[in-house]
């Protein structure tokens, strides 16, 4: 659908518009922010995590508030209960069938994904459950993919007659390359988590019992480093997929202030040896 001029892109003004389709919230936990670890979860448990007007301007508050957290490292997205998130909330998306509230919400969301994707920490979804279409949508807008037993993943998107409509297609074709991409949205093949794995749609499976649990640890270990590097490199890496000539001129300058910073001096100062003396 291309950009309609008598539609607002004031995101405020879309988010107030969302608010009054649906139930269910977004919301965001600062249990481990010790850690540099925030956790944001979709909440609409009967619905299975499906997504409605009022969890798009949720989520898009939590984004502004990590926006503005300065010892942030990882978010971790997870959904409440026994699954990620089943999609769009059906009986939201029934009431929303004109043209103008398709155009709001694939916004609010398309743009709210986006500043997501781009926060200066590492993100991690932990994806269980029927993780389907917007579902879908929503976890390959992270770094990684954690899966468990339980996920079915699935861009569905065809069998309700749709196209994706929040960047998905583009962020699953620079996940696992666009023919691969292209076939899982022509056969509407929902994923168990080898597969997600095997295909390079997702990083590990997680196969304990307590999932938080486990995604967490998995998460610390790339939580090592000074905020300031986890930030420098989630940049760099960004610039890699949006313009890699850009990157490597890019890369330089973000080098500059940590060379000789704190966590640089500290780094030297502890002698650190990268191999061991045993293997």
């Amino acid at each position: 659908m291309a950009d309609n001029a008598e539609y607002s892109k004031d995101l405020d003004v879309i988010e107030e518009y969302m608010k009054q389709y649906g139930g269910g919230e977004v919301h965001l936990s600062n249990e481990y922010w010790n850690e540099g670890i925030a956790i944001i979860t979709l909440d609409n448990p009967q619905k299975r995590n499906a997504i409605s007007g009022k969890m798009m301007a949720d989520f898009r508050k939590c984004v502004q508030r990590l926006q503005q957290w300065k010892n942030g490292k990882a978010v971790i997205l997870q959904g409440a209960n026994h699954n990620f998130c089943s999609g769009g909330d059906l009986d939201f998306v029934r009431t929303c069938h004109t043209e103008k509230d398709a155009y709001y919400f694939s916004y609010l969301m398309a743009e709210t994904l986006d500043s997501f994707s781009r926060l200066p920490l590492i993100s991690i979804a932990l994806v269980h459950g029927p993780t389907l279409g917007g579902g879908a949508e929503i976890a390959v807008s992270c770094d990684y993919i954690l899966v468990t037993s339980t996920t079915k993943l699935g861009f569905v998107h065809g069998k309700m007659g749709i196209t994706t409509a929040w960047g998905g297609a583009t962020r699953l074709c620079k996940k696992i390359g666009r023919k691969k991409a292209m076939d899982l949205f022509l056969t509407s093949k929902i994923l168990n988590p080898h597969e997600c794995v095997e295909i390079g749609l997702a990083d590990d499976i997680l196969d304990g019992e307590h999932h938080l649990k486990e995604c967490l640890n998995w998460t610390r270990k790339r939580t090592q480093h000074h905020v300031s590097l986890i930030g420098a490199f989630k940049e760099a890496t960004l610039l890699m997929e949006d313009d890699p000539e850009e990157s490597m001129k890019r890369e330089r300058e973000l080098l500059l202030p940590l060379w000789g910073g704190p966590a640089n001096k500290e780094a030297l100062s502890r002698n650190i040896k990268h191999i061991p003396n045993k293997i």
